[in-house]
């Protein structure tokens, strides 16, 4: 150990430290665990930094025993508590000596990233172990906007992905490639160049910024963008609208009209009716987020108090549909001025249809959509 650790300190090499001594192969996660900190305090005395040190949680093979690959993944947590050095695993020992061995590295391989592991040894061209590292990477956060994922598995290239903002593109082509690629910085910084090229206010949010997000919405609507990519160029609109309101304080941000929008009684589930209300706002509506669980009588209330154009109710449950169908009822009879938008997972057409709001929103580009279509009617 001692002649390892001075060689690598003497050129400046990083050391793969496996915890193995004299005698038995450790079997336990705290076993492995002491024999690393043997190795730590000793390359400490010698000099070697933090970051010149990978551990490597030693992978046995399941074949010889069943908590070959268990014990493994403790270490790797124990390993990440402990120390916080990158871990380095051989993947595919864990399968040896068993059939169908791709099946069992690649869910093993996922299982270890949660743990903790961040360095796989694995065979790129097996399609399994591809996908399982593609797949850990969304689902660990280390995947922005999903774009490696939709990448590697829409087999299409979205329009956000094609356009680039080029500075050799005129401004209102750089702010909608920006905006479609969900570029929120460039987005904001190309209102200048826009203002400064002598390009309107008006035609910067009308040809740049909405004429991006409709080529959007219907990349969305043909199944050629996808929702994470849609969430970005939103925000990447409201970033570019929010500069150019700095840059003109005096320019006209009337918005297109008042939404109030929750989940209806009973129903504690937000996640769609969040992503409905940021892609409203972002598209120029005031929206009033009245949350989950929303009575009946709140609804009513907030569309009064509001003076609210639209509102947006949302049942992701079955057993709240009945809820769905008694705040349309009075909605209706309290506020009949008031449009009402309804979606959901369990809520179809047919369904809004019968309780009297045919206005169904399948997802929050529709939502967008069908309340310009109403806004247009009223304004018309």
């Amino acid at each position: 150990l001692e002649k390892i650790l001075k060689l690598a300190k003497q050129y400046g090499a990083a050391v793969l430290c496996l915890p193995l001594e004299k005698g038995n192969l450790p079997a336990t996660a705290e076993e492995r665990v002491r024999i690393i900190h043997r190795i730590v305090e000793k390359a400490n005395e010698i000099g070697l930094r933090r970051e010149d040190l990978l551990l490597d949680p030693l992978v046995l093979t399941v074949g010889s025993g069943e908590k070959g690959a268990s014990e493994t993944l403790r270490t790797i947590r124990l390993y990440k508590e402990e120390f916080g050095f990158p871990c380095v695993m051989g993947t595919s020992n864990v399968s040896f000596g068993l059939p169908s061995r791709p099946r069992i590295n690649a869910a093993f391989l996922t299982m270890a990233f949660a743990c903790g592991m961040n360095a796989p040894i694995i065979n790129p061209l097996d399609q399994g172990i591809k996908d399982a590292f593609i797949n850990a990477k969304l689902l660990l956060g280390f995947d922005k906007g999903a774009a490696n994922f939709i990448a590697e598995t829409a087999k299409i290239p979205a329009p956000a992905e094609k356009a680039e903002a080029s500075q050799d593109l005129p401004p209102l082509e750089q702010i909608r490639a920006a905006v479609k690629n969900g570029e929120k910085e460039q987005s904001a910084s190309l209102m200048k160049t826009a203002l400064d090229a002598g390009i309107s206010s008006e035609t910067i949010i009308k040809e740049g910024l909405t004429s991006a997000m409709t080529e959007i919405g219907d990349g969305y609507g043909a199944g050629k963008v996808y929702l994470p990519q849609v969430m970005m160029a939103a925000e990447a609109m409201q970033s570019a609208f929010c500069e150019l309101k700095k840059l003109l304080p005096d320019i006209k941000s009337k918005e297109k009209g008042t939404l109030v929008i929750g989940t209806v009684q009973g129903d504690i589930h937000d996640l769609g009716k969040n992503i409905v209300a940021a892609l409203m706002e972002n598209s120029g509506y005031k929206v009033i987020d009245l949350g989950k669980d929303v009575s009946p009588d709140a609804f009513v209330k907030a569309a009064i108090e509001y003076k609210a154009d639209l509102a947006g109710l949302c049942s992701l449950m079955t057993t709240t549909l009945p809820e769905l169908e008694s705040t349309v009822k009075k909605l209706k009879e309290a506020v009949p001025s008031v449009d009402i938008l309804v979606g959901g997972a369990v809520v179809t057409q047919d369904y809004a249809n019968e309780i009297g709001a045919p206005n169904y929103c399948k997802d929050g580009i529709a939502a967008v959509r069908i309340a310009d279509q109403l806004i247009e009617k009223r304004n018309s």
